[in-house]
């Protein structure tokens, strides 16, 4: 008696590349967002970056409250030489400052003339780069990188104690590189701890996760038994209504695939001729008697009602959604490269490519194989037969592709038993239905 499969003899994942993949995604995942959040604190820290170098570099100018006068728009030629002097004494006493220090400094009036102008001792070299000096039109603080040091253009008003503003002050601040480091160190300690901390819980969600898809695995193999098997069954159902037997849905189904795989025909598309192969004649489920099994020729009405057995299958396939890709063979597998088959007449490439690779499939089994009415012709001889239907029945391509493989398929597969064609099919059957489930 014949023994229920189960569902590990249809498809065997292993535990393994289902955890490898878990854990490749949920790392690719986890970066992405890790990348992503650390992407917005950077530009966060970025921001508070910038914002605390010229925080610092204003509160740098303090020292300027000391030496301006409380009117810079009454300064005579005398005054104008004597605040010159204390910027440039000013500069140059914090140029040794390793926190950072002013290259060159200008006071404007109220109204933005330029009072005075101190270079300092890089000054000379930098101002032309720079642009220096421009009468400020409000605050600012700009970040310029030249001959790689970091320096700061700032602009600020100059108030008195009593908050009545006196005049502007631009100045460009060196910031030394260690000065910058720290600064840096700062501001990229919290990008490091987000990424750090969604890494972290990505490892800490992976044994959660990978227990949840271990179940849902399960269940997706149990399910994926139950097509597989209605499919079986459906098949069954058909080759003994047909009065045939199963070897020859397993013998066409493995011809079927091993063309498709010949002309590297897609992993999915393949599933979908596995489908197909199956369910060919699904719709002679759906003729009556007298005309399916009549013995000999059928008259033209018997015929006609043979032909809807197309649409009758069309119409089962297509009303379930996991067998709906198998129409195009259901279809056409009756259609010939001429345009000359039913039901529709069409022609080339018209015909959907696994029905092509199908009916050549097809037709090497019923030569190669006994039937009621013919006894199995030899290998040479279904060849040459169906090298008479280049161009008419069958797609010349993929016709030569098939005559290629066809003395190994025919040595694989031609006196093959039934068990050993379904333990066969089966090997195919997970080889390309296990896709689904790794996803």
């Amino acid at each position: 008696m014949k023994t229920k499969p189960s569902p590990g003899e249809w498809v065997r994942v292993k535990p393994g590349a289902l955890h490898r993949r878990l854990a490749k995604r949920l790392a690719i995942g986890g970066l992405a967002i890790a990348t992503l959040l650390g992407g917005i604190m950077l530009g966060d820290d970025l921001a508070h970056l910038h914002a605390a170098i010229v925080a610092r570099t204003v509160g740098d100018a303090d020292w300027l409250a000391a030496v301006v006068p409380p009117d810079l728009d009454a300064l005579d030629a005398a005054g104008k030489a004597a605040i010159a002097g204390r910027l440039a004494e000013g500069i140059t006493a914090r140029s040794a400052n390793p926190r950072g220090h002013f290259a060159m400094a200008a006071l404007y009036d109220r109204a933005q003339r330029t009072v005075t102008v101190s270079l300092g001792r890089e000054g000379a070299e930098l101002a032309p780069a720079i642009g220096f000096p421009h009468p400020p039109k409000a605050l600012h603080g700009r970040i310029r990188l030249v001959g790689g040091e970091v320096y700061v253009e700032v602009a600020t008003a100059l108030h008195r104690a009593d908050g009545t503003q006196v005049g502007w002050f631009e100045g460009v601040y060196h910031l030394p590189r260690p000065a910058l480091v720290g600064l840096v160190r700062v501001g990229l300690r919290t990008s490091i701890l987000v990424v750090a901390a969604v890494l972290m819980t990505t490892a800490l969600l992976y044994p959660v996760i990978a227990a949840l898809n271990h179940g849902l695995i399960r269940r997706s193999v149990a399910l994926l038994y139950a097509n597989l098997g209605t499919l079986e069954a459906l098949g069954s159902a058909i080759a003994k209504r047909d009065s045939d037997t199963n070897s020859h849905n397993y013998r066409v189904t493995l011809g079927a695939v091993r063309l498709a795989e010949a002309v590297h025909l897609p992993r999915a598309r393949i599933r979908a001729l596995i489908k197909g192969a199956f369910l060919h004649d699904v719709g002679k489920l759906a003729i009556r008697d007298a005309v399916l099994l009549k013995p000999g020729g059928l008259a033209p009405e018997e015929t006609a009602i043979m032909h809807t057995h197309v649409a009758h299958g069309l119409d089962i396939v297509t009303h379930i959604h996991w067998l709906a890709d198998a129409a195009d063979v259901v279809g056409g597998h009756h259609e010939w490269y001429d345009g000359s088959g039913y039901p529709r007449g069409l022609r080339g490439e018209e015909i959907p490519r696994t029905a092509r690779i199908f009916a050549i499939a097809d037709v090497f089994d019923a030569l190669t194989s006994r039937r009621p009415y013919k006894p199995a012709f030899s290998l040479e001889t279904s060849l040459a037969l169906l090298a008479e239907g280049r161009g008419t029945h069958f797609d010349p391509v993929l016709l030569d592709a098939f005559l290629a493989i066809a003395p190994t398929l025919y040595a694989e597969l031609a006196d093959c038993e039934d068990r050993r064609l379904e333990r066969k099919l089966r090997a195919v059957t997970h080889a390309y239905f296990a896709d689904t489930l790794l996803g």
